[in-house]
């Protein structure tokens, strides 16, 4: 831990990455929230960096929920939140033993192919039993690598919500399923004061991001969100299929 506080390259890093988490949060309904885990892994385990992360997503889902509560849609929320918390359930059982590359690589590949065709995300995303397959794919890849956001995504893409209902009800989304996730993260046994007391020194930067984020989206149309929503949900297939493979290398 000390040689992680000493290090240029883990500020560095840290400092983009939750930053913009922070942004995808509260400006994208977290369409690049899987960056921060990646780049942190450049420069600690993979476990460790999923671990540290946890206390700040908990923080930006607040922040998300503060800015924008009074827009959820309560009928979205019924629908996948039990879902969630199903994939949830069996991502605590498999939390250190599922092989996580080859769960990157299907993830990223189906984020990939549902930001480019245009026409297969409102059809999947709208057929019967969508919430439930979306809902608990979430669940299952929030807690295993906190790469939650892309499943959501392709739901809430087909359901056309209105900009701030999709941010309202993603961020309230994303805070129930993150504040479950303390259950299996603290059953592990791998969560130590030392590294807890690392997430609050970066607490600072991640409010920042959450701050940043929700002064970016006033700026930008219903139709511009959407296509952010899409290239973000590009951006994170590709940046998992990336890490996965360079791991396998």
């Amino acid at each position: 831990m000390d040689s992680l506080l000493a290090s240029p390259l883990f500020w560095l890093l840290a400092l983009v990455g939750v930053t913009l988490t922070g942004i995808s949060k509260s400006g994208f309904a977290g369409g690049a929230g899987v960056v921060a885990v990646p780049l942190l892994a450049l420069v600690t385990p993979v476990p460790l960096a999923v671990f540290l992360m946890l206390p700040l997503l908990l923080a930006m889902d607040i922040k998300t929920i503060q800015y924008y509560r009074q827009h959820t849609s309560v009928a979205e929320l019924r629908k996948i939140v039990p879902a969630a918390l199903a994939g949830i359930a069996a991502g605590g059982l498999l939390l250190g033993r599922m092989p996580v590359e080859a769960l990157k690589i299907l993830l990223g590949g189906l984020s990939v192919l549902f930001a480019l065709w245009h026409h297969l995300a409102p059809r999947l995303g709208g057929m019967r039993g969508a919430a439930w397959l979306w809902g608990g794919i979430s669940g299952l890849t929030s807690t295993l690598i906190h790469a939650g956001g892309p499943p959501i995504n392709i739901y809430l893409l087909a359901r056309r919500l209105p900009k701030l209902t999709w941010l309202a009800s993603a961020g309230i989304f994303f805070g129930i399923m993150n504040a479950v996730k303390l259950i299996p993260y603290l059953m592990s046994g791998r969560w130590t004061p030392g590294l807890f007391a690392l997430s609050l020194l970066l607490l600072p930067i991640a409010i920042f991001g959450t701050w940043l984020g929700r002064r970016i989206q006033g700026k930008i149309s219903e139709s511009q969100f959407a296509l952010c929503c899409r290239a973000l949900l590009l951006a994170s297939g590709l940046l998992l299929i990336t890490q996965a493979l360079i791991v396998r290398a």
